[in-house]
């Protein structure tokens, strides 16, 4: 077996788990690196504390002539921005280097076959990336004992500083990006580009905790390829309950891994897009698209009707949808039509019908402490705020505007999530000069989750008198607040956000638009998309103007 060069530094990503810490340091051991960098998020609950403050004893057990660098955090900054700073640290220290986080278990040959790789391309910009995982199933790929990939996988890799470096720089590309569709015309991923656009967005509008997205943006929009080895050198052995991100059944967690013995280089520098295809058809459980059809909804459908049944065997948010409507008149035969819709695309949930009575013997029975309140608002429209946070708070499951029409069933983008919010359409924030809104039209959630404590408490108490009626609504009980809290909600992993391409693709003038038989093509291909439509038919402005 080729050796390792051990001048070749490793940062070592630890938590709170001591078993899988102990394997993977016992790895890093045998190598014997000459430099080891140590980086630990600090820990959540004084519960906690104690595993962590093991997990850092496990790792400063070098017992080889070894320099070793810490940073250990007394506060939790949360899986994505912990691990992004300690990369930055480490290559702000290094020109380049081994990344390990604490469940990714390598092959012996993972360290030899990384300080190879990394010597070889040092100075080659075409190369982006360093990968220890393999998700072929056996199949080789090329001439070598590598391929090259446009994927960024990060479970076991290894980098440099001169791409790291643009990590934050280049977010601020992606409007563009997106606006020239370039990812449509990428063959690795223009089959999945709903899966991709999505999770840029996520780092891109909400900066959460996405490294990796972040990341493989990098690499992507500079057209920088992955070594990707013929075998597989990482297994991931922790994807379990207790995971910070837990996928059940992954497809890739514990695979076996294999040794290389010796490298052989390829002789051609092509991104293997069969390769790639592959990956993400495993990986997302989602079969790559026919290329006869020039069409992303050919994912879509493909996504729904491939994983649908597998997800629902996993889904925490109750079965149940609602919907409300106060006037004792009863809802409009338009509305009534649109809301078949749900009990048509869907009927394997329970839908429930909340009218005026049905809501005044629900707030007796559960929140009569809150009655008082939530009849002193002064517009109607709070009251049917308040009412979908209380109901969805009490029971869980789908609330869903009456305005709003099922185009297919969501199972599949609700997943195993416990809390989804559909978002607004960028232009519904450009107008209001918001960077994104978090919508109130489309919510799901297990019983007694805690954003929704939020919610219920920023919504029943008290508020200025209204002075500007246009925002009073949406910055009282609306998606104003809504967003305002969820930039200031610690657990973010904990929601997930549905992109508006997917459950509100229309703004409110494109709804116009169909309304007058003007809908063009490109408002038709996004209904077509589309897992839900809303119509804004019930738009809050009547109540305030």
């Amino acid at each position: 077996m080729f050796s390792f060069n051990t001048n070749t530094p490793i940062l070592f990503l630890v938590f709170n788990r001591p078993g899988t810490t102990r394997q993977v340091f016992d790895q890093i051991r045998k190598a014997k690196p000459q430099r080891l960098y140590i980086a630990a998020d600090g820990y959540r609950s004084p519960e906690e504390k104690a595993v962590c403050e093991q997990v850092r004893e496990i790792v400063l057990t070098v017992d080889w002539d070894c320099e070793v660098q810490t940073l250990f955090r007394d506060d939790n900054l949360g899986c994505g921005l912990a691990i992004s700073q300690a990369v930055t640290w480490f290559f702000e220290n290094e020109p380049e280097g081994i990344v390990l986080e604490d469940d990714c278990l390598p092959a012996d040959s993972f360290f030899g076959f990384c300080s190879a790789m990394l010597e070889r391309y040092r100075d080659d910009d075409r190369i982006g990336h360093i990968s220890g995982g393999n998700y072929q199933k056996g199949i080789v790929r090329g001439d070598g004992s590598y391929y090259f990939s446009a994927l960024t996988n990060v479970w076991g890799w290894a980098g440099w500083r001169r791409v790291w470096k643009d990590y934050d720089v280049n977010i601020s590309s992606l409007p563009l990006f997106e606006k020239l569709d370039y990812i449509w015309r990428m063959p690795s991923h223009g089959s999945y580009k709903d899966y991709w656009i999505r999770n840029f967005h996520i780092f891109y509008n909400l900066r959460v905790n996405s490294w990796d997205f972040q990341y493989a943006y990098l690499n992507l929009v500079n057209n920088r390829l992955s070594v990707i080895p013929n075998v597989n050198m990482i297994s991931n052995i922790g994807c379990s309950e207790n995971a910070t991100h837990y996928v059940p059944n992954h497809p890739f967690a514990n695979l076996p891994t294999e040794e290389i013995y010796e490298i052989i280089h390829p002789s051609f520098m092509i991104a293997d897009t069969t390769a790639d295809l592959h990956t993400q058809s495993l990986e997302l459980n989602i079969p790559v698209p026919s290329p006869l059809y020039g069409d992303d909804y050919i994912f879509l459908k493909d996504k729904l009707f491939s994983i649908s049944q597998k997800n629902g065997n996993f889904m925490k948010i109750p079965r149940i949808i609602h919907q409300v409507y106060e006037d004792s008149a009863g809802p409009p035969e338009y509305l009534l039509d649109v809301s078949k819709t749900w009990k048509e695309k869907m009927p394997h949930w329970e839908y429930r019908f909340w009218d005026k009575q049905a809501i005044e013997d629900f707030l007796q029975s559960i929140f009569p402490d809150h009655i008082p309140h939530y009849r002193s608002f002064p517009f109607d429209v709070q009251r049917w705020d308040a009412i979908r946070y209380l109901i969805l708070y009490h029971f869980g499951g789908l609330y869903v505007d009456m305005d709003y029409e099922c185009i297919e069933p969501l199972d599949v983008i609700l997943g195993d999530s416990t809390c989804c919010i559909g978002m607004e359409p960028a232009a519904n924030a450009l107008r209001y000069n918001k960077p994104f809104i978090v919508g109130n039209a489309l919510m799901a959630s297990t019983p007694k989750h805690d954003f929704f404590k939020n919610l219920i408490k920023a919504t029943f108490s008290d508020h200025e008198p209204p002075k500007n009626k246009t925002f009073y609504v949406p910055n009282t009980t609306g998606p104003f607040m809504i967003t305002r809290l969820y930039q200031m909600y610690s657990e973010k992993d904990n929601i997930t956000l549905l992109p508006a391409e997917l459950v509100t693709p229309l703004t409110m003038d494109e709804v116009e638009m169909i309304v007058r038989g003007q809908a063009t093509q490109e408002i038709e291909d996004k209904v077509e998309k589309a897992f839900a439509i809303h119509y804004f038919l019930g738009s809050w402005f009547s109540q305030v103007e």
